[in-house]
């Protein structure tokens, strides 16, 4: 094995293939340490070459140079631990290399288990993805996120509820969708071993559709009901948690309840200041300055500190700052006076529509759209390709011109293939 505090030998190979996706993975000692304790060298050796899109056994074991007998057992170990992800696609089973974030990290504490070194890796993870600016800098790095916000329905005034769409309502969210599972927050699972976690619930974290099948499949995931998951997220809703759920208008695969002291993507927020690491809902908190009495209370709910009290004891008022809250309507409860409300923002948010056309805006927006085009990293013409791709790309008309979806359609179902 080579040198793998300096990214050499194949465990280094296997970050700079994890650095392609969206959702990158800067070098750093931490991350090598998750890497070899969740990672055979076999199985980072197939991991390193594997394409960027979903791919049948035969595209893998050609880019790997293995035998499909040799390739299924070693694709089904990495499965059984969430380092790949398999599904049925018109007929034949596919899989894709799951990425760092919202990936392999969650996967590997959804459940107690025995088969990895959980608590080593909760050190490694915390290093990592909860204290490295340059992770949560690399995974926000664009304006299109993976999580959006959802606000508390029972948060809005009657008159306003008519206008939210169906896929900015939770429980819209969770009635259409056709499966169901819960597994154990990884953030606070993370903080458990470190001995930091908060008292809030633990088993919440919900998939849904594919992504409930294949965790259920895995043993990563607990199989519930349409009922229970309701259930599950009044009850968060109640712990004053925040819904964050998969940013995409159809078919979503997760929605996460999170506290700002655990949660990766909250504490992006609150230690780094990257305000826009979570796309917001379409709502944003107002304070009625006539009615409110500066008690502070919805600024101790809030749970990124976006509410404040400022001026003297007597006569201060909470002030909400808008360039931070997440329109979650978690400070809701908390004003006995009227003095809080949930208004709409003056600025649309967008959605992406499916979950190819979210990963291709924020691979443009983050300078990796030529690695879903030109996937296989062993080939000369397709790195020259991705570099032509990456300047032409990279040119401020054309960028814009598809981030502002001019060629959108016809474009993402191209991608798609």
């Amino acid at each position: 094995m080579g040198h793998i505090r300096n990214g050499q030998g194949v465990y280094g190979r296997l970050q700079k293939r994890l650095d392609r996706f969206p959702i990158g993975a800067p070098p750093a000692a931490a991350l090598y340490e998750i890497l070899k304790r969740l990672f055979t060298e076999e199985e980072a050796e197939v991991g390193c070459r594997m394409p960027m899109r979903f791919a049948g056994l035969e595209e893998i074991a050609r880019r790997t140079g293995k035998s499909l007998d040799d390739l299924r057992p070693i694709l089904e170990r990495m499965a059984g631990k969430g380092l790949v992800m398999d599904f049925e696609r018109k007929g034949r089973e596919v899989y894709m290399l799951s990425p760092t974030f919202l990936g392999f990290f969650e996967f590997a504490f959804m459940r107690v288990r025995d088969d990895i070194p959980q608590k080593e890796l909760a050190r490694y993870m915390v290093e990592y993805a909860h204290n490295n600016e340059d992770f949560a800098r690399a995974v926000f790095a664009g304006r299109t996120q993976p999580g959006r916000t959802l606000v508390h329905e029972s948060s809005i005034d009657p008159e306003d509820a008519t206008h939210i769409l169906d896929y900015e309502r939770a429980t819209q969210v969770v009635k259409d969708a056709e499966a169901w599972a819960v597994s154990l927050c990884y953030c606070r699972h993370v903080m458990e071993h470190e001995g930091k976690r908060c008292g809030k619930p633990m088993e919440v974290c919900t998939t849904l559709n594919a992504a409930a099948d294949f965790l259920v499949r895995r043993r990563l995931a607990r199989k519930i009901s349409r009922e229970e998951a309701l259930d599950i997220f009044a009850a968060t809703r109640e712990a004053g948690l925040v819904h964050i759920g998969d940013n995409v208008r159809k078919r979503p695969a997760y929605v996460c309840h999170c506290c700002g002291c655990c949660c990766a993507m909250l504490s992006a927020i609150n230690r780094f200041k990257i305000f826009d690491a979570v796309v917001t809902s379409p709502f944003l908190a107002e304070i009625d300055g006539g009615k409110c009495i500066g008690c502070g209370l919805c600024a101790k709910k809030c749970p990124i500190g976006a509410i404040e009290v400022r001026g003297k004891e007597q006569e201060g008022k909470a002030v909400v700052d808008e360039r931070a809250c997440l329109g979650c309507g978690v400070c809701r409860p908390a004003c006995a006076r009227a003095a809080l409300r949930m208004e709409h923002r003056k600025e649309r948010v967008l959605v992406p529509e499916k979950a190819w056309e979210r990963t291709v805006t924020m691979a443009i927006e983050r300078g990796k759209f030529q690695n879903l085009l030109f996937d296989d990293f062993e080939r000369l013409d397709h790195a020259a390709l991705r570099v032509i791709t990456r300047l032409v790309v990279g040119l401020p008309p054309v960028k814009k011109a598809l981030l502002a979806g001019q060629v959108q359609s016809r474009f993402f179902k191209a991608l798609a293939g």
